[in-house]
């Protein structure tokens, strides 16, 4: 992805401080960030016609949970990236096969970030 580009990602976590720890992340490598605190409010940015390249997806939050709405976006055709992000080592098949891109457990760290980035050429 061009250095010039702006990516623009969409955080999902019913946590008020994990979402602003992620958000602190994400901005220091120069995303544009959306966040949101359960999977339905996720699909109703792309129902509202927002665009995203990254999704940074809790698992276990109120109204839908982070699987369901990976499987949500995925029935939807939406390509976005998807990366799983919990504490629950259990759900990593349950997530991939949802059609998530990559599953990382909390807590997430900069390096672990870096490399995800790199893998999906946001990163140079």
């Amino acid at each position: 992805m061009a250095s010039s580009q702006v990516v623009k990602a969409l955080i999902v976590d019913d946590n008020a401080m994990i979402r602003r720890i992620h958000m602190t992340m994400l901005f220091r490598f120069g995303f544009e960030i959306t966040e949101v605190e359960d999977g339905k409010k996720a699909i109703d940015q792309f129902l509202d016609g927002n665009e995203y390249d990254l999704v940074l997806m809790d698992k276990e939050m109120p109204n839908m949970d982070g699987v369901e709405a990976t499987r949500t976006l995925r029935g939807m055709g939406i390509s976005t990236k998807i990366v799983a992000i919990t504490t629950d080592s259990n759900s990593m098949g349950a997530f991939l096969d949802a059609g998530a891109d990559e599953f990382i457990l909390k807590p997430l760290n900069f390096p672990a970030l870096a490399d995800i980035l790199k893998g999906f050429n946001f990163l140079n």
